[in-house]
């Protein structure tokens, strides 16, 4: 049988890596004998670093100026020029994984490719499909599993299976989290976005009015991302600290938990345990959909397609168009599609 390691790029964002995981695990459960190194941003390795079916992760560190760049590109050739690989697969896409695979030697190549790197595909008969949005995300990953002879579990399979998620907020059943991150600001996320930009009134009155949706039965569990990009405490008033990360406040009579600053691995343990996430389409849609948590993601009308590319294969989400706030709080609609998605994760 043969021995050799799987080298696989995934140096993007952590979102890409956990759409990509049905994949890499199904790879890994029919290559049971061919460890995987999965090459991954200096910011995600940590994190990556403990799913069972990574044998290891490399961190691509690359700093932003020329010279320096390429002598980083180089170092990692250099370390990963000491294996001969199965197979080598880049599945994020960019131009630094190519270069590199380019160097490197494996019994077949694969890759997700850019339009811009298609002609050297084709002079490297590399086996290769351009990563699209014509069909999903999902369906290109088929693709490159078909070549590889694989098939995808693509049932909710759970990769965290492996993964210790302390419940060290000791938070009670039946809640709701609200996950408030840098995506609902334009000006922190893509300029061309419908900025939903919630103030701290507008937020509170959203928190309102779910509550009343739900008779009172939801609680509500305040989330967000990266603090260095968007620190949600801002955006919120009268919020006693009881904990390093842990702030509260009642509202309706009902206590409202904001959880700062909270690791990944934390956030994953807090929507593993939810009974609906609603939040911007991202990272925390594809966290839900993994732990088959029904979701409610607000997407950009403009950006459709791009959403679907990434939502197709998901069973557990409803979208919505994004809107100013003010007129997501005056959305009749929206607040029934609110009400459907709370009495659809009660009847789950």
């Amino acid at each position: 049988m043969d021995e050799l390691d799987t080298l696989i790029f995934r140096t993007d964002r952590i979102g890409d890596f956990i759409i990509s995981c049905p994949f890499i695990k199904s790879y890994r459960d029919n290559f049971s004998k061919n460890p995987i190194t999965l090459v991954s941003s200096e910011y995600n390795a940590s994190f990556i670093d403990q799913f069972e079916f990574i044998s290891k992760t490399q961190p691509l560190k690359i700093k932003s100026r020329l010279i320096p760049k390429i002598i980083d590109l180089i170092k990692m050739i250099i370390l990963l020029k000491k294996k001969r690989y199965k197979h080598i697969i880049v599945l994020d896409g960019k131009k630094r994984s190519f270069f590199i695979s380019f160097f490197l030697s494996g019994k077949k190549t694969v890759l997700l490719q850019s339009k811009r790197i298609k002609i050297f595909s084709k002079i490297f008969n590399y086996n290769a499909i351009t990563n699209s949005e014509v069909q999903s995300q999902a369906k290109n990953f088929s693709f490159l599993a078909n070549v590889l002879g694989f098939t995808i579990n693509n049932k909710n399979p759970n990769i965290y299976k492996h993964i210790k998620l302390n419940n060290k907020f000791s938070l009670k059943k039946n809640f709701l989290v609200l996950h408030i991150d840098e995506k609902w600001f334009s000006n922190l996320y893509y300029s061309d976005f419908t900025d939903i930009n919630p103030s701290n009134v507008q937020i509170e009155t959203f928190i309102k009015k779910i509550l009343n949706i739900s008779n009172n039965t939801f609680n509500i569990i305040l989330t967000s991302g990266n603090k260095k990009i968007f620190d949600l405490s801002d955006h919120l008033s009268d919020f006693k600290k009881c904990d390093d990360n842990v702030f509260k406040k009642k509202i309706n009579n009902h206590e409202v938990i904001y959880l700062h600053d909270v690791s990944f691995n934390d956030l994953a343990n807090v929507v593993s345990n939810s009974s609906l996430v609603v939040c911007c389409e991202g990272a925390i849609s594809h966290l839900s959909n993994n732990f088959n948590v029904p979701t409610l993601a607000l997407y950009e009308k403009k950006k459709l397609q791009h959403t679907n590319f990434w939502t197709g294969h998901m069973k557990m989400i409803e979208l919505y168009e994004r809107k100013k706030m003010n007129e997501l709080l005056l959305d009749n609609n929206f607040l029934n599609v609110i009400k459907n998605s709370i009495n659809f994760s009660q009847n789950k």
